[in-house]
């Protein structure tokens, strides 16, 4: 275990460079246009451009990625962020920004499946949640550095995009210098929607559960932070300490699902992570110290649902299909990750902004409920 984690420690280290940047420019972006006096829907609408072409990307970019390589994919998309988010300076308009916000889009996703795939083609099934956890704890670590990142420039000023492209453009260095071999790719399928769904239909449905809570999180909880009055630093720190909790719990919750049942441990996230987030709808702004508190539980249990669910919808795949089923599972992701932003406000318009937590403790439940219903057939099944 400790020599796959030293050959993946670059991809890893790289990773985490251009997570900094992203966790940073993500709560900028919906705090900036907050500050120019947009509603949440028109923040969800960018935020869900973003997503939209994570969406995109995850039909096709898989099969780019399989022809040029895992590490030249890397530079590609790291170098085009960067200048995506230069260009987003030179004007703040949500269409334009919505605009850019696709392509950017369009290169998380093949991010994304580069690592992922890199990760999983490395494991096996007995390691596969660790790595994942690991992953994972790495990626929201470098998150919660990009929301401490947040404090330091003025958000009116140019410096959080110059520091963002800063960081993106760091990010390819350490692959760049390192001697760490790609996985070979000898052979890879497409699987369509469907296809993947009828191979798992329980990590389909938690990429795209997973998907709406994360995006939700990152694009409408910093506004929901300024519209019950907190600072641009407690802001920050309620970012911090979501992503915090979600990085506490991927190793512990990691290693449990390896050992023990994945899809009961998967229902069991995503129930506690229903409780948590209603608990934070119902006692609302009121007091901050239990805000914080409950949002680090949340983020403990929420976050984990994306790596529970990849790592479930790879368990009956084969050597060849991981790549296909890595960018499936990013397609469910960002159709998840697009709905998200512009079906919350909808309940944040009805019950007032304690009307985010409300919608991610229903699609939380949801998930749970569908959990216990897949762990009943496959019962059923067995028994027959």
């Amino acid at each position: 275990m400790l020599s796959l984690i030293r050959d993946l420690a670059s991809p890893l280290i790289s990773l985490a460079l251009l997570i900094m940047a992203s966790g940073l420019f993500n709560t900028f972006v919906s705090v900036r246009l907050e500050i120019e006096g947009f509603d949440p829907e028109v923040i969800g609408f960018v935020t869900s451009a973003a997503n939209g072409g994570v969406l995109l990307g995850s039909f096709w970019i898989d099969r780019w990625i399989a022809k040029v390589g895992h590490s030249r994919s890397f530079f590609a998309f790291a170098l085009t962020i960067a200048a995506v988010v230069l260009a987003q300076s030179i004007w703040i308009n949500p269409w334009y920004w919505a605009s850019l916000r696709l392509i950017g889009g369009v290169c998380m996703a093949g991010i994304f499946i580069s690592i992922e795939s890199w990760l999983l083609m490395r494991s096996t099934t007995k390691t596969r949640g660790a790595v994942l956890s690991i992953y994972l704890g790495i990626f929201y670590a470098a998150l919660t550095v990009g929301q401490l990142l947040f404090k330091i420039p003025n958000p009116l000023g140019l410096w959080p995009f110059f520091i963002t492209a800063f960081f993106c453009i760091l990010s390819i260095f350490p692959l760049m210098g390192s001697k760490a071999l790609a996985p070979k790719i000898t052979h890879t399928g497409h699987l369509t929607m469907i296809e993947l769904f009828r191979l798992s239909p329980l990590g389909f449905v938690g990429g795209i559960i997973s998907g709406m809570i994360l995006s939700a999180v990152y694009g409408l909880v910093p506004v929901y932070a300024k519209e019950t009055g907190l600072s641009i630093p407690q802001i920050g720190n309620l970012m911090a300490v979501i992503i915090f909790g979600g990085l506490s719990l991927q190793w512990p919750i990691g290693r449990l699902a390896d050992k023990g049942n994945r899809r009961l441990i998967l229902c069991l996230a995503s129930l506690f992570s229903a409780i948590f987030s209603f608990a934070i709808a119902v006692i609302n702004h009121h007091s901050l110290t239990s805000l914080m508190i409950l949002a680090c539980c949340f983020g403990g249990f929420s976050f984990t649902l994306y790596p529970l669910s990849m790592a479930y919808s790879c368990e009956k795949a084969q050597d060849h299909q991981i790549i296909a089923v890595t960018g499936g599972f990013v397609l469910s992701y960002g159709i998840g990750a697009i709905s998200g932003p512009l079906l919350a406000p909808l309940a944040m318009d009805f019950f007032g902004m304690a009307g985010l937590f409300y919608f991610l403790s229903a699609i939380s439940l949801f998930l749970g409920l569908f959990s216990i219903v897949q762990i009943r057939e496959n019962s059923t099944l067995s028994e027959k």
